[in-house]
């Protein structure tokens, strides 16, 4: 299984804080969505999201800018 981590900066009032770093680990269990590439790849990015809190991180939907994906330890532009 592949380790994926996102990395980004918090977004606070609809503003980005690029004086911080949030940096997530995606658990084992949701990689498999984080790295679809299919014509569902938006819906299962979002539904990877949803399923962070029941793993004790935040949904980064709309609260934090996503710029980098780290997939087996190699950091890429996330867009």
């Amino acid at each position: 299984m592949k380790k994926v981590s996102i990395k980004g900066f918090p977004i606070y009032n609809g503003v980005v804080n690029d004086g911080a770093i949030i940096e997530i680990p995606i658990p084992a269990d949701l990689v498999e969505l984080a790295l679809d590439k299919s014509q569902d790849e938006g819906a299962k990015w979002d539904l990877m999201c949803s399923k962070l809190p029941e793993y004790g991180f935040m949904n980064p939907i709309g609260k934090m800018s996503i710029e980098k994906i780290s997939i087996d330890g190699e950091w890429k532009d996330f867009h």
